[in-house]
């Protein structure tokens, strides 16, 4: 029995923000079910995950500053979505919330059952267009069955309450869902319904309970104590297109008065990718696309703004992980870490990319700008790049949706010394629920040392250990392994500030190359200096022959910054003396956290004392 006896004609400003975080805590609650059933548009699990990161930048935006007048609240909500879209779902919510928003501009104090069905009746156009090639049995057919249905029922009755209405538009809501399972064969074949339309009908019935008990309290506390029956459905139901494998999206801000052309954006980049949304308005535009050249999509999105929020995920990767999740520990990294990208794809290695800047312009290292196009942009740009640590944001939305792949996480990043990477990872780590087991470590390593430590974990994980296990094993590999560099250009030491000019003028003036260690406290220091910048693979080679026992195996991984010739040099002198004692050895250009301050001309060496793993038995 309703605790409001009295029929409820309208909503102000808090009763109305109220029931829209009740929506929202009801979506969150279901995240697990909703990745799971996620097939369409392609199954890599992880439309719950969007959509509550998505929300939860409203709770974020607007719990502060919460308003009384419609509108207002509304146009917060909207811009606040937009902020924190991720995903397919997530785009096409925020761009629900904005046309929301729009119907209901002259609303201010009162939001009755008339405004209402006219707002929804906006948004859902809104969402509607935003999409590039919509389909039926998705989120926008569950959107515009409800909006039918309450139009037709305050038309029939204009004098019918929330609850009402909201009881009528939601059954017809859930009629429309049951129906999506055979609209789109990938559904069909999965025997599930589609996940975002499966979100937004929770949405709505977060909604409706909370109009109908008036109290979030209660439903937080029945949201815990529901059971999600969670299907059980066939992996992989159907292959993500390798043309389209990128999950990319961006944030655009107009620059000065030059409005946003919508309609020409979207005309450019559908020749690019499928999956296309453009959402937002003509100040702020929300891109979300499916390509393979998301380099190419973000060039064309800064021809139209300042763009921010870039973000490229491997759908493929993403889909190989839940086929994957039988392994017990995710492995998670920043992109310092260099190794070859068929190794991290082959040992399901996560990676949140740092952010190169030059100048304004902000590139996602290794996926909008590769390691060699950061070189030849180091040696032909006049501005001196810069390097920053992936935001919280950044590193909260990969423990997102690896807690809701994996029963525990391992991340190892770049030194504390070095860069604030790490404390932004721990973090974001302590907002994860603690039903996931998530330890970061310091890998005490940069570049390749990294690298080679991530492949050990991974392969550990692989292998069947257990968090603490896996834990433990990384932690006496990482003791295990050291990097060299030696640096033939110094300039860039000097303009990163880890050079005084004078002593880069008699280093210059000797002809000296230094060669940088990072030591166990993770520090980068001198380690020896080499006489001469010539035949730098010669003398690479006999300084790292000198660490090697002959009694022991190692890894080793050559890095580079425009020294591929003498990488596979060193590479190849080392095979020839130390034949029996390599397990692998890689060659491949060193990642921007040490290329902006080694320059071009460096050479550097990971040397891992490697240990051989065992399979561990069920």
């Amino acid at each position: 029995m309703s605790r409001y006896p009295v029929k409820i004609l309208y909503l102000d400003g808090t009763r109305l923000y109220r029931a829209i975080v009740a929506g929202i805590r009801q979506v969150i609650s279901k995240q697990d079910y909703l990745n799971n059933i996620n097939v369409f548009p392609v199954p890599d699990r992880d439309t719950g995950t969007n959509m509550a990161l998505t929300l939860n930048a409203i709770l974020e935006g607007t719990y502060s500053h919460q308003k009384a007048h419609i509108h207002e609240l509304l146009d917060g909500v909207a811009n606040s979505a937009l902020n924190g879209a991720r995903g397919n779902s997530g785009a096409i919510l925020a761009q629900f919330f904005q046309g929301l928003s729009e119907g209901a501009k002259t609303v201010e104090a009162h939001l009755t059952t008339k405004n209402f069905v006219a707002a929804i009746a906006t948004a859902v156009n809104f969402a509607h267009k935003a999409l590039s090639q919509p389909k039926e049995g998705t989120i926008l057919t569950i959107m515009r069955d409800f909006s039918d249905e309450i139009t037709h029922q305050q038309l029939a009755n204009n004098e019918l309450d929330f609850v009402d209405l909201l009881s009528s538009g939601i059954e017809r809501a859930q009629k429309s869902l049951q129906h999506t399972t055979v609209q789109l064969k990938e559904l069909k074949k999965a025997g599930v319904v589609d996940a975002g339309a499966q979100g937004f009908v929770e949405f709505l019935s977060g909604i409706y309970r909370f109009v109908t008990n008036g109290s979030i309290k209660q439903l937080h506390e029945d949201l815990v104590h529901t059971k999600i029956s969670i299907p059980i459905i066939e992996d992989s139901p159907h292959e993500i297109d390798e043309r389209y494998r990128f999950c990319t999206e961006c944030l655009i801000n107009k620059k000065g008065v030059q409005d946003i052309d919508q309609d020409e954006l979207r005309q450019m980049l559908d020749e690019i990718g499928n999956s296309l949304i453009v959402a937002g308005s003509k100040s702020k535009t929300k891109i979300h696309i499916h390509t393979n050249d998301p380099k190419n999509v973000f060039e064309i999105c800064r021809q139209y703004g300042d763009i921010s929020g870039e973000k490229a995920d491997d759908m493929i990767k993403q889909q190989k992980s839940y086929a994957n999740r039988k392994n017990k520990v995710a492995i998670l990294t920043d992109s310092a870490a260099d190794l070859p990208a068929e190794i991290i794809a082959q040992f399901n290695i996560h990676v949140v990319p740092i952010l190169i800047n030059f100048g304004q312009q902000t590139y996602l290292d290794k996926v909008s700008m590769t390691s060699d196009e950061f070189h030849q942009a180091l040696k032909n740009k006049s501005i001196h790049p810069t390097t920053s640590q992936p935001s919280f944001g950044d590193f909260h939305r990969q423990y997102q949706y690896l807690s809701s792949h994996f029963g525990a996480i391992v991340a190892l990043h770049i030194p504390r010394p070095i860069s604030g990477t790490l404390t932004a990872s721990e973090k974001a780590a302590e907002k994860i629920s603690s039903e996931t087991k998530i330890t970061v470590m310091d890998a005490l390593n940069v570049s390749a040392g990294q690298g080679l430590i991530a492949l050990y974990a991974a392969e550990v994980a692989q292998a069947g250990y257990t968090h603490d296990e896996v834990v433990s094993m990384t932690q006496h590999i990482i003791m295990k392994t050291d990097f060299f560099a030696a640096i033939t250009q110094l300039d860039y030491l000097v303009r990163g500030g880890r050079l005084p000019i004078k002593l880069k003028n008699l280093m210059d003036l000797l002809r000296i190359t230094p060669v940088a260690n990072v030591t166990k406290e993770g520090a980068v220091k001198p380690s020896r200096l080499l006489i001469g910048r010539k035949n730098l693979s010669q003398k690479l080679f006999r300084f790292t022959q000198k660490k090697l026992n002959p009694a022991k195996k190692y890894r080793l991984a050559i890095v580079h910054t425009d020294l591929e010739n003498e990488g596979y040099q060193l590479a190849t002198l080392l095979k020839h003396r130390f034949s029996n004692q390599i397990d692998r050895i890689f060659v491949l250009p060193c990642c921007a956290s040490l290329a902006v301050h080694a320059g071009p001309g460096a050479l550097g060496i990971a040397i891992q004392e490697y240990e051989t793993i065992t399979t561990k038995e069920p």
